[in-house]
């Protein structure tokens, strides 16, 4: 009588091995970014359209310069005081005021190298100042920002 519920264990067993060597390969080619680690273009922008300071999908990076569209998605207004590529960067002009959804072109000089044709994958980071409380934030994306150099 002992030896009924063995079978039924064992066919668990081999179903709960599949599964994970199912997961593992998945993972492997790629369909799920944050286990493989690759990111898209098409996933970085729909991720920084979105982000509490976003990039518009028509960011353009030649050389040493990045030429952006930022917008504001907060619900209050900021003033954009700094964009940094991979550590490297700044806003060539001065600071930006944002509106709640407003949105400004921002050309970022002295962010690291990118050669036309090259693929690149940059860790952005925006600093701001929130205009009702006057005290300045760093927001880092979560998904790097990627493309094709210009």
């Amino acid at each position: 009588m002992g030896m009924r519920g063995q079978a039924a264990t064992e066919y668990l067993i081999i179903l709960a091995v599949v599964v994970i060597i199912a997961l593992i390969v998945v993972g492997v080619l790629g369909a799920f970014p944050a286990i493989s680690g690759t990111v898209t273009r098409q996933q970085s922008e729909a991720y920084w359209q979105n982000a509490e300071v976003g990039i518009l999908p028509n960011y353009r990076i030649a050389g040493s310069t990045a030429e952006l569209t930022v917008k504001n998605n907060k619900g209050f207004s900021i003033r954009l005081n700094g964009v940094r590529f991979d550590g490297q960067g700044a806003v060539a002009s001065t600071s930006v005021l944002l509106p709640p959804g407003g949105q400004t072109d921002v050309n970022v000089n002295g962010i690291p190298a990118c050669n036309s044709g090259q693929q690149f994958s940059y860790t952005v980071s925006m600093t701001y100042q929130d205009q009702l409380s006057g005290r300045e934030f760093t927001f880092t994306g979560a998904t790097q920002l990627t493309g094709t150099c210009q």
